[in-house]
């Protein structure tokens, strides 16, 4: 039995090129398809970076908070430790004004847990990648100290009513004044641009920003900053 075999109606070079004019326009469109895909994506990741580091700055302003008020911390607990060594002595507290209290500032996240679901941040560099993920673990970790501080300062604020202080209140403000030391030790250990795991450190990486001063405008914090001992 003999099988003939189907020609192409133009012959094979006619068919060869058709086929090739095909591949080509589809190659074509999916280049053009890629190429778009790349440039929808370079401006989506723009727009995230924009928002990342409108966050870096919020946690900025939220750490350099608490580095702007250091000194009147510093003064405060001094004079805490002070009125405590007045009262073992039997001597008037002298305590002449408010104690106040550090504040404690929040910061945003979200764009970095949008550009986490969204997959832009998996179009960037491992280096920007790295810069984002490191300031957020520093923040993250430097929150909980913060709310411990805020949590002994918030029982030191007692100190402002002291004359019906039973030897409990005494023991619980003694107790505070200890958490409050050691949580002051804390920040300004790891509130710096120093070594490796210091909180400050990831911030090198980024454009200088100023320490954030408007903790300073905040009531109890210019309390804070006023001596209370006579």
């Amino acid at each position: 039995m003999r099988f003939d075999l189907l020609k192409p109606i133009h012959g094979w070079r006619g068919f060869l090129g058709e086929v090739g004019i095909i591949v080509l326009g589809v190659l074509l469109a999916l280049g053009a398809e890629e190429l778009l895909d790349d440039w929808n994506w370079k401006r989506n990741i723009d727009e995230q970076r924009k928002s990342l580091d409108d966050d870096v700055k919020s946690m900025w302003d939220a750490m350099s908070a608490r580095v702007v008020v250091q000194g009147c911390v510093d003064r405060r607990l001094n004079e805490i430790g002070e009125v405590i060594k007045r009262h073992d002595d039997q001597r008037p507290l002298g305590i002449v004004g408010p104690i106040g209290r550090p504040a404690v500032w929040s910061a945003g996240q979200g764009a970095l847990r949008m550009a986490t679901a969204d997959g832009s941040l998996s179009h960037m560099s491992l280096r920007d990648k790295r810069r984002y993920f490191e300031v957020a673990e520093a923040y993250n970790t430097f929150v909980p100290s913060a709310v411990e501080e805020r949590e002994s300062w918030q029982v030191l604020q007692r100190l402002n009513e002291p004359t019906k202080f039973d030897a409990t209140d005494w023991r619980e403000i003694r107790n505070a004044y200890l958490l409050a030391v050691d949580a002051n030790r804390v920040m300004k250990y790891n509130l710096v641009k120093g070594e490796p795991g210091q909180w400050l450190t990831p911030f090198k990486v980024f454009p200088q920003m100023p320490a954030s001063k408007e903790t300073l405008s905040i009531p109890f914090v210019r309390e804070l900053c006023r001596p209370a001992l006579a």
